[in-house]
């Protein structure tokens, strides 16, 4: 499965992420290793350009030198990072799972990072077309899934450090949030402009995760590729 889990901060990704990575390996036959053996890539964006888990021994190093670089050179990494993984030792791969990727790069480059505004060099907003229109090529059964919150859930979360399976993780985030309804709105419009056409949302607003994961598990089932489904029945006549 080829599958990008994106949306504003505080909305539950990694959360959803974790047990969606478990169902899939139920469904296919392979053990589920929990993070940092995860199959989500979530290193998109900054500070964070290493995974929520593992790499400890130069995430804090990592984390805090990226910050040092001008606009200019970070724009030049985070561009690597997005194209790197439409690469075939990645796109060959059986399943490819990717944590906000472009669609949070579209969002919050022009927003925090200082560059990638409309009309500037390397424009984040036509970049993320631009990039899809080459996934589409790679990988045609890519699936976008923009999970979400209100803007209040968001703000109550951010107050609510227990609540995530990654508290470090929003520790150094540039989202504020008395930004939360602009930065959902933007997502929410990066996913209505995407070129794929595989897509659907997720609100967990007010909802555990095993009921999300109950409504993942049921949306997704019209975008499983054949080849994905014979693995899924190679496993189950075991």
């Amino acid at each position: 499965m080829k599958l990008i889990l994106a949306g504003c901060e505080y909305a539950g990704k990694h959360t959803l992420g974790i047990e969606i990575n478990r169902w899939w390996c139920d469904q296919v036959g392979e053990k589920f290793q929990p993070p940092p053996a995860s199959h989500f890539h979530d290193h998109f964006v900054l500070p964070h350009i290493v995974h929520a888990e593992g790499h400890e021994h130069h995430k804090k190093l990592s984390e805090s030198q990226i910050l040092t670089l001008n606009p200019h050179l970070l724009e030049h990494y985070q561009r690597y990072q997005l194209f790197n993984k439409l690469t075939p030792g990645y796109c060959d791969e059986d399943d490819l799972f990717l944590m906000d990727y472009h669609i949070g790069e579209a969002v919050y480059a022009p927003m925090y990072y200082e560059y990638g505004k409309p009309g500037m060099y390397a424009d984040r907003r036509k970049m993320a077309r631009n990039l899809e229109v080459q996934m589409l090529k790679l990988i045609p059964d890519v699936i976008l899934v923009l999970v979400k919150a209100t803007a209040d859930t968001i703000r109550e979360r951010m107050g609510d450090v227990d609540s995530t399976p990654f508290p470090g993780r929003h520790a150094g985030t540039f989202f504020k949030g008395e930004d939360a309804e602009v930065v959902l709105e933007r997502y929410e419009e990066e996913f209505e402009n995407s070129h794929i056409r595989k897509k659907f949302v997720i609100d967990t607003t007010n909802i555990s995760v095993h009921e999300n994961l109950k409504e993942f598990a049921t949306e997704i089932k019209p975008f499983i590729n054949p080849q994905d489904w014979a693995r899924i029945a190679g496993h189950k006549a075991l």
